[in-house]
């Protein structure tokens, strides 16, 4: 019969019981429903809750320096944590095979001028009417040839490692070198040495690993429900590090076990205040202009679909509705229409929501 009063008395409340916000408890009620309070804790404007993310170096900020030819290395002027500059020369490497390649193109270039002459000696003639056509055309013929094998053989040292300035001045010198630099091809940080001074290397074997370390990506690890809500170009913010990023992607590829996925994040501004491999707490930003409060799991009361928390106020208990955004642990993220400096139930809600629904109480 108890039973039957209860249900009987719950339905004839619940469908006021919303309208009520406002239940006049004295302090010795409270006292009696033990009601402890505790302050309402703001969350950072239009933050959620934090996820684990790692940093992680995008792949096609990471190059590896090597030996342009084989031979050995006479020197090395960078060594791994230094950062360095395109173009720097980090190293010299003495090589035969160089000046084999020099002597190839100074034979070719020697060769392309001695045709170009030919050529042009040959078109005065044709033009005098002292050669026929065929011998003008087998002459253009020889010299098409002969450009055609120099720029190979530049091409060649240009390959080995050999600028352009340097190729201009070997045509015009006729002097060879033995030694060629080795040169950073990025901007960045030496993160690995392959190699030693006096070590005999053969062509393409790596000397050095030089990453770029900005900018740097963020991994993070999202509920399913909150990742559906993210796009491209959403903020991201690191509270603890005070640094922001942004979304680049959202991976559709569900983990199973846990139900989440993985957001990725790019971060330049304050990148060097991560390290590669550090997991960090990432906290979404949420475009709403409700405030954000972070309450303990026992503050709730939920009543159907509604969630409410029991707000203290000099004519009583204000029932407040709030919007659950997270929840994680023993803490909820809510969103309510508070300034942040009110205090809330924190222990006893059972009894007030019972008060509330015309349960209990005196």
């Amino acid at each position: 019969m108890k039973r039957i009063l209860f249900l009987i008395m719950f339905a004839g409340v619940s469908c006021n019981a919303l309208a009520a916000t406002v239940l006049p408890l004295s302090a010795a009620q409270l006292q009696q429903m033990q009601v402890q309070w505790g302050p309402l804790q703001a969350q950072n404007k239009g933050l959620s809750a934090s996820y684990p993310a790692e940093v992680v170096l995008p792949p096609t900020q990471t190059r590896v320096v090597t030996a342009a030819q084989g031979g050995l290395i006479t020197q090395l002027s960078a060594s791994v944590g230094d950062m360095v500059k395109q173009g720097q020369v980090i190293g010299q490497l003495s090589s035969p095979d160089l000046v084999a390649l020099q002597s190839g193109y100074l034979q070719s270039d020697t060769q392309a001028r001695l045709q170009a002459q030919a050529l042009k000696r040959d078109q005065a003639l044709f033009q005098d009417g002292i050669i026929a056509q065929r011998r003008l055309q087998e002459t253009q013929s020889a010299y098409e040839t002969s450009q055609a094998l120099m720029h190979e053989h530049k091409q060649t040292l240009q390959l080995a490692g050999m600028s352009e300035r340097q190729i201009q001045q070997l045509a015009q010198k006729r002097t060879m070198q033995n030694g060629m630099a080795i040169i950073a091809p990025i901007n960045g940080q030496i993160i690995e040495q392959q190699q030693a001074v006096g070590a005999r290397v053969d062509m393409a074997t790596p000397i050095y690993t030089i990453s770029n370390p900005k900018p740097l990506w963020l991994m993070i690890q999202v509920p399913l429900a909150q990742a559906q809500r993210l796009k491209p170009g959403n903020m991201v913010r690191l509270p603890k590090q005070h640094l922001s990023a942004n979304i680049d992607t959202v991976l559709r590829q569900l983990n199973k076990n846990n139900q989440t996925t993985q957001v990725r994040a790019s971060i330049s501004q304050g990148a060097e205040q991560l390290s590669v491999g550090q997991i960090v707490e990432v906290a979404l930003v949420e475009n709403t202009a409700q405030a954000s409060f972070t309450v303990p799991r026992s503050a709730v009361a939920r009543q159907g679909e509604q969630a409410v928390i029991f707000v203290q106020q000099a004519k009583g208990i204000a029932v407040t509705p709030v919007k659950i955004v997270l929840e994680q642990d023993q803490q909820l993220i809510v969103q309510a229409a508070l300034h942040g400096n009110e205090r809330i139930a924190v222990q006893g809600v059972a009894a007030l929501k019972g008060h509330w629904l015309g349960l209990g109480g005196e």
